[in-house]
């Protein structure tokens, strides 16, 4: 069995590559491999991202260069066909993450991934503002979520702490960018990582116990 930690953010373009190359990886190995979900905020304060970008329109500028990352992976991706629904504004991290960590206080750590999935294919393919409650609600109701209590719960100090929590818990272990995966508590992958790595990664430590075949660091070791 191996314990994989993932970190990252619903607004992250990587992340949003990540997700979806590690959830197919996962379901390969059949219960072999546990995966914890942990939300680290890439932009974490709305004054930060006003800065940066004074109007609505500077905003969608920023994310639209955020969206031409997805592009880089997925070429038939359109970033400017989802830019111009005309639903992103200023958008940050905090919210969507508090609400997937109310959907893992109902359904535990499969239950955040769903709703994080979810969450991130209304953001960069259907150009929704994962900041608005009817949003974050409507993904609730869709992946099957107890809605009156998701409402009692996404916006919770409970949620907050948890996000707060999370991202502590990846700062002390020098995490200051996602997606970032913790292999069994020691080893760390960091950025955008191909299927075929992973798997050759979980089939390495599941015959060993440790990295042999590939080469992995420690948390604690640097770059």
């Amino acid at each position: 069995m191996i314990k994989l930690t993932f970190f990252h953010d619903v607004i992250c373009p990587f992340c949003f590559v990540m997700s979806k190359r590690l959830k197919n990886v996962v379901r390969e190995f059949k219960g072999e491999v546990i995966v914890k979900h942990k939300a680290f905020s890439i932009i974490s304060s709305l004054e930060d991202l006003k800065e940066i970008a004074p109007t609505i329109e500077d905003a969608r500028k920023v994310f639209l260069n955020e969206f031409q990352i997805v592009k880089k992976y997925f070429p038939d991706y359109d970033p400017e066909k989802v830019i111009s629904k005309g639903k992103i504004g200023y958008v940050w991290s905090i919210p969507p993450l508090m609400a997937c960590k109310a959907a893992e206080f109902q359904k535990g750590d499969d239950g955040h991934w769903e709703y994080f999935d979810r969450a991130q294919d209304k953001f960069f393919l259907e150009g929704e503002d994962v900041t608005q409650d009817e949003v974050l609600i409507k993904i609730a109701e869709e992946v099957g979520l107890d809605v009156e209590q998701f409402k009692k719960d996404f916006k919770s100090k409970k949620a907050k702490l948890a996000v707060i929590e999370d991202e502590e818990e990846a700062k002390a272990m020098g995490i200051h960018g996602v997606p970032a995966i913790l292999i069994n508590d020691v080893w760390l992958l960091r950025g955008v990582q191909s299927e075929d790595f992973l798997r050759q990664t979980i089939e390495d430590i599941l015959e060993h116990g440790e990295p042999k075949n590939v080469k992995l660091k420690a948390f604690w070791e640097r770059e």
